[in-house]
């Protein structure tokens, strides 16, 4: 009976943060509370990582969206643009004739593997971390070139995630951002912790 309680109550806390986190986004216009939202959501699944499963969840959710709204929507901004960038891109080298568009093809494709890293990266950055903008984005793109397996791991682990959910109805809607966010912290907490020990002991 514990476990099953265990378990409807772990489906409880990811579908409430996950209803959290399209609530807020559309609060937010989507394009201003996308980034927000999400912010808050890793805030509580960091807390889980690490242990407090009993965390106050719409307050939590709430205090992290008000206290990282104007930083996460910096962020965000900058992400609109990479993501415009990769589009005009796209759509440039397909009016490409096939000899001409290797060199585009070849920036293209470096410019979606920088967007990858820092979209894996940057959420469990700015839960963990309090660093200015810069830093959260030159930090994100460091640990995805020295930590590649895990870089991997992340996302692999992520599309598993949405590929089980997908093979249900509706599913995505309750849990999918949630589980994904869980995930990316538990990885993540575990590789900021292997960072900050073997910076501790080359200071010594």
């Amino acid at each position: 009976m514990d476990k099953l309680y265990n378990v409807a109550e772990w489906i409880m806390r990811l579908c409430i943060v996950n209803l959290l986190w399209i609530l807020f986004t559309i609060c937010g216009f989507v394009v201003f509370g996308l980034f927000p939202a999400t912010a808050a959501m890793f805030s509580i699944t960091r807390k889980w990582t690490l242990g407090d499963f009993d965390v106050p969840l719409f307050k939590t959710f709430w205090q992290a969206y008000k206290k990282e709204f104007l930083q996460a929507n910096v962020l965000g901004i900058i992400f609109y643009i990479i993501a415009g960038l990769l589009y005009i891109n796209f759509m440039y080298t397909k009016s490409l004739t096939e000899g001409s568009s290797i060199l585009f093809i070849g920036g293209f494709f470096s410019l979606c593997l920088f967007f990858i890293i820092l979209l894996i990266h940057i959420f469990p950055l700015f839960a963990h971390y309090k660093l200015t903008t810069f830093q959260y984005i030159k930090r994100a793109f460091l640990i995805g070139l020295i930590k590649p397996l895990n870089t991997l791991l992340m996302i692999v682990g992520s599309y598993a995630i949405f590929y089980m959910l997908s093979s249900l109805p509706g599913l995505n809607f309750f849990f999918l951002g949630s589980s994904v966010s869980f995930f990316l912290s538990w990885v993540s907490v575990r590789t900021y912790k292997k960072l900050e020990q073997k910076e501790a002991e080359s200071s010594l």
